[in-house]
C-alpha cells in the first residue's frame, strides 16, 4: 500500500526530507492515449491483451492514476521456474503472458529455460550477477532484449532485477508503394542494448532541478520509438520537477536512497512510482 500525503503534510515534513537523496531508474513510456474506454489503454496494447489463455488480470493498469508501490514491504511470490521469485507492481493481461513490471529474485545457482521475449524485455540489475549467453551483468547494468531475442538466463551467486516485459514492441515500417502495402510486413527492430556502469556518461539536467544529472540508457528516436529509459541522480535537498508530456507516462524505481513526493509521500529504496500523462512529477 502506498501512503498518500496531503501537500500540507509534505510541507510539514520538509526539514526531514531535505537530508534525503536518491538514484532513480526512470522510463518515459510513449504508450498512453486519451481515454476512449473506461480505462486509459496503452497504444501497444492490442484489442485482446498479450497472448496466453486464462483470466485477464489488471494490476495498477489505470494510467490516469498516480501510483506508488513499496516493493520492500511485499512478499516474494514463486514464479513458474524453481528458485525464481517475483513481486509484481503492474500487470495487464493473463497471469503468465501479460504486460508486466516486476522485481525478480534469482536464488544462487538458479536458471530459466531458453525462451523468447514477445514485445521485448527491459531490466536493470539491482544486486548480484545476472548471466546469459551475451554476458555476465552486475549491479546497475541495463539490458533491453528486443523481440526476436532468445536467452536462457541464470545466476551463480543470485541476483535481483527490476524487469518490464511485453512493453517494447517493434514498430512496423511505413509501407512504400502498393506492393509493400499488400505484401510487406517488415519492421524496424529495436537494438539489443547493454549499458554497464562504465558505459555512457552522467549529464546535468538543470531544467529538472539544481544538481540533478541523468545517464541515458535507452533511446531510439531516429527509428520512431518515443520511449526512453535513464538513471537519474537527485542530490540532497534538491527538488526535482517536470511535467510528464501528453501521450506519455513516467515510471520511476528508487534504486538507492529515499525520495519524497507531495502526491505519494516518502518513498524508500525499492519503491515503484508511476506518474500519468500531463501530470506533475515532483520528487
Amino acid at each position: 500500500m502506498a501512503s498518500f500525503w496531503t501537500r500540507e503534510a509534505f510541507k510539514a515534513a520538509a526539514p526531514r526530507i531535505s537530508s534525503l537523496r536518491g538514484i532513480l531508474l526512470g522510463a518515459s513510456c510513449a504508450t498512453v492515449i486519451r481515454e476512449v474506454q473506461p480505462h486509459a489503454r496503452a497504444q501497444s496494447y492490442k484489442a485482446t491483451p498479450a497472448g496466453g489463455k486464462g483470466e485477464l488480470l489488471a494490476l495498477n493498469s489505470d494510467f490516469r492514476q498516480t501510483v506508488a508501490v513499496d516493493t520492500s514491504k511485499m512478499d516474494w511470490v514463486p514464479s513458474p521456474m524453481p528458485n525464481v521469485e517475483r513481486k509484481r507492481v503492474f500487470l495487464h493481461g493473463t497471469k503468465e503472458a501479460g504486460k508486466v513490471t516486476s522485481v525478480v529474485r534469482y536464488a544462487p545457482g538458479s536458471s530459466f529455460h531458453k525462451h523468447p521475449h514477445p514485445e521485448g524485455e527491459e531490466f536493470l540489475v539491482l544486486s548480484g550477477v545476472f548471466s546469459d549467453h551475451s554476458g555476465d551483468y552486475g549491479p546497475l547494468t541495463y539490458c533491453l532484449n528486443p523481440e526476436g531475442f532468445e536467452h536462457a538466463p541464470s545466476s551463480i551467486p543470485g541476483c535481483e532485477i527490476i524487469v518490464r516485459l511485453r512493453q517494447h514492441p517493434n514498430l512496423a515500417e511505413e509501407p512504400n508503394g502498393w506492393y509493400s502495402r499488400l505484401f510487406s510486413k517488415s519492421v524496424k527492430p529495436r537494438k539489443h542494448t547493454v549499458i554497464t556502469p562504465k558505459d555512457g556518461s552522467w549529464v546535468g539536467a538543470p531544467e529538472w532541478g539544481e544538481g540533478i544529472s541523468r545517464k541515458l540508457l535507452y533511446e531510439e528516436a531516429t527509428k520512431g520509438y518515443e520511449d526512453s529509459t535513464w538513471l537519474e541522480r537527485i542530490p540532497r535537498g534538491t527538488t526535482r520537477k517536470r511535467v510528464v508530456p501528453k501521450g506519455t507516462i513516467e515510471e520511476v524505481f528508487v534504486v538507492e536512497g529515499m525520495v519524497a513526493s507531495p502526491l505519494v509521500g516518502l518513498q524508500q529504496k525499492g519503491a515503484w512510482i508511476r506518474h500519468p500523462e500531463d501530470g506533475a512529477s515532483e520528487l
